[in-house]
């Protein structure tokens, strides 16, 4: 009964970080909430990034307005052409 209890929990675990990871990669911007930096999703810094420090934004507006500020590579405040 342990195994099986233990098997749920697992499986409720690994569901709940699919649908974070889902959700993260479903925005255009990935905010450092440690560092307050804001990087667009493709950019080489987030894959350096602690993924527990990974914040989704749908605008960088929004994340502006709470702090952040834009990456020095990618810099997702110079809109892309």
């Amino acid at each position: 009964m342990k195994k099986f209890i233990a098997a749920v929990i697992a499986l409720i675990i690994l569901s709940m970080a699919t649908v974070f990871a889902q959700a993260l990669f479903n925005t255009p911007y990935i905010g450092n909430s440690y560092r307050k930096t804001l990087h667009y999703r493709d950019c080489d810094s987030v894959w350096q990034m602690n993924p527990k420090n990974q914040v989704g934004f749908n605008t960088a507006e929004e994340a502006f307005a709470l702090g952040y500020h834009p990456c020095g590579n990618c810099r997702p405040d110079i809109p892309r052409r």
